[in-house]
């Protein structure tokens, strides 16, 4: 029978239609044969992107590169600002990129868990840089992996926005988070994973970190990533917790990647923003369907794989 669900905390809500009969080796991704051509991001090719801003090196070599976009969303320049029905103001803020490695074609889960640790460091490092500008409000970290998620080059990379306001989504979940703290004495996410350690949604979890599928998931195979502690940001990861929030998402791409080929995804950091209590967790999204008349009309989504069908996936494979 399909499913109308409401998400945990928002005002939104997935329609699970099961009945639709989707197995998930309908969702095999083809082979895609990659053309071979010039890669700004490879080594040797350094002097094509703006000069870098940081670096992680490796017996005097790169593996984690950092380095302004070349076609900025955010900018430095000031501007008019007007509020009225045509709301306007400056784009201000920063864009950044992070080429978590230096070989072309090698995705994160093929990377060590020292390696990918490494790269959450430089996430942190870099939203806190970025957050000593007064007049940014949030900074956004996120990676599309694959044309049909928005990726317009190959080589593995995240990408960090600096914005001057923090997002809609972020400040709903925020607002929600306080909103059922002053309720009920406790943190919404927390009690999310704690039900979830029970339930049929469960992928992986140890002692730091809980892997699941959200109960109204709205992508095929959507596995959100937390931390169990209550924590804010990544910067307040202690070593043995960042260590397994990167075994969790290696592990968790890994499967994805072994039983659906690849297939294109989109994740994303969820912290806090400086006046709110928004518990740090990630989002994974592989990108199998597409939002259509519905979902942009109505703002419901449609999703033919079940959660609970999803998790048995990742925990089978």
């Amino acid at each position: 029978m399909n499913e109308l669900r409401k998400d945990y905390l928002l005002d939104r809500w997935v329609i699970i239609a099961s009945d639709r009969g989707k197995r998930p080796t309908d969702f095999v991704r083809k082979e895609i044969e990659e053309k071979p051509g010039f890669c700004y991001f490879c080594p040797g090719n350094e002097h094509t992107t703006p000069p870098e801003i940081s670096r992680v090196e490796e017996g005097g070599k790169w593996i984690i590169r950092c380095f302004p976009n070349k076609y900025p969303a955010t900018t430095t320049e000031c501007g008019e600002i007007r509020e009225n029905l045509l709301t306007k103001m400056p784009a201000y803020g920063r864009h950044e990129v992070v080429a978590e490695t230096p070989n072309h074609g090698q995705h994160l889960d093929e990377l060590s868990v020292d390696h990918l640790v490494k790269v959450l460091d430089m996430y942190s490092s870099r939203i806190k840089e970025l957050k000593k500008d007064e007049k940014i409000r949030y900074v956004m970290v996120f990676k599309n992996q694959g044309k049909e998620a928005g990726a317009s080059l190959d080589h593995s990379h995240t990408q960090i926005i600096a914005l001057s306001v923090v997002p809609p989504l972020v400040k709903a979940e925020t607002e929600a988070a306080r909103k059922y703290g002053a309720e009920r004495g406790s943190c919404p996410f927390c009690d999310i994973w704690r039900s979830e350690k029970d339930s049929e949604r469960l992928i992986f979890e140890d002692e730091n970190t809980i892997a699941f599928t959200p109960y109204a998931s709205r992508f095929p195979f959507e596995a959100w990533i937390m931390p169990k502690r209550h924590v804010r940001t990544l910067e307040e990861l202690s070593d043995l917790e960042k260590k397994s929030f990167a075994e969790m998402l290696k592990k968790i791409l890994r499967r994805l990647h072994m039983s659906l080929n690849k297939p294109p995804y989109n994740f994303w950091l969820h912290h806090s923003p400086e006046d709110g209590d928004l518990h740090l967790h990630l989002e994974l999204a592989p990108r199998l369907s597409s939002f259509a008349g519905m979902e942009y009309g109505s703002e419901v989504v449609i999703n033919v794989i079940p959660p609970e069908t999803a998790a048995f996936h990742y925990k089978q494979r």
